[in-house]
């Protein structure tokens, strides 16, 4: 995606919350930084009992499918993304009503070999994608908390909503008149300053990611009354260069940067927060 400004020579004209999160980036230890916020789990081999290994192995050399399919519905997943895996392992008759499925699913695993598929089978899982709930946990460790009743009355100091997905969303579209589908990710009043935001943990460019930096960005455009509205991002959208030293210009982190409204690592969110105060 083409840029508008010169990341290298221009960076007076980039937000300052983006600026300053572009140079925790490229400044700091980043990633490691961000383990207080998302603290990501090592991913663990999952090693096989020799006589269970002996059986798949046995299994798939005689192409005994039903057999096969038995020992993998025993297993904590599945040796590749198969659409159909939590079905087959979890519901009753999948397996055995639906043989042309079966069938496929077989073909799939004799393009394998035997070690192939014990490999796969021991391969460490994959770590936990679901970024969000971990980011308000540590929104709920970290910042005092309070009830509906006493978020509206306070006036002094920062305190987060502590409510309901229900509750929250109707609080922010009936008393805060906003327009949202769900309830932000974050409810905070500084003050008597009501800012709210969107969380987004973004890996890569591409597919789902660019779709997810959209919705951030479209909740920011949209400011409406008295009530401010922020970007959480972290990841990706911060690089600025390949490991060859060319710019990265992939659309999240052009759309990202060149910004004009708030977005900011969640590592400054403290201290964004605190310039309301």
């Amino acid at each position: 995606m083409n840029r508008t400004i010169d990341i290298e020579n221009e960076r007076d004209e980039l937000n300052e919350w983006i600026l300053r999160s572009m140079e925790l980036f490229e400044e700091t230890p980043y990633l490691d930084n961000l383990l207080t916020i998302y603290p990501l789990e090592t991913a663990v081999p999952n090693h096989l009992e020799q006589r269970l290994k002996r059986s798949i192995i046995s299994a798939h050399q005689g192409r005994r499918t039903d057999e096969l399919i038995q020992i993998l519905q025993g297993e904590v997943k599945f040796p590749y993304d198969e659409p159909l895996s939590y079905l087959i392992k979890e519901v009753e008759n999948c397996r055995t009503s639906n043989p042309r499925q079966i069938n496929r699913i077989a073909n799939t695993l004799y393009a394998m070999t035997a070690d192939e598929l014990v490999v796969r089978l021991e391969s460490a899982p994959k770590i936990n994608q679901q970024m969000g709930p971990m980011f308000t946990n540590w929104i709920r460790s970290n910042f005092e908390l309070l009830n509906l009743e006493d978020f509206e009355e306070s006036t002094e100091g920062i305190y987060v909503l502590s409510s309901s997905e229900e509750d929250g969303k109707t609080f922010v579209n009936e008393t805060l008149n906003q327009n949202l589908q769900k309830r932000p990710d974050l409810v905070v009043k500084v003050n008597e300053t009501y800012i709210i935001g969107e969380a987004k943990w973004i890996g890569r460019s591409g597919g789902n990611q660019n779709n997810q930096v959209k919705d951030v960005l479209d909740f920011c455009r949209d400011q409406r009354g008295d009530v401010i509205r922020v970007g959480i991002i972290d990841g990706f959208p911060w690089a600025t260069k390949k490991t060859n030293g060319s710019i990265i210009n992939d659309k999240v982190n052009v759309l990202v940067q060149e910004f004009p409204y708030d977005i900011v690592s969640a590592l400054l969110l403290e201290e964004y927060l605190g310039t309301h105060l």
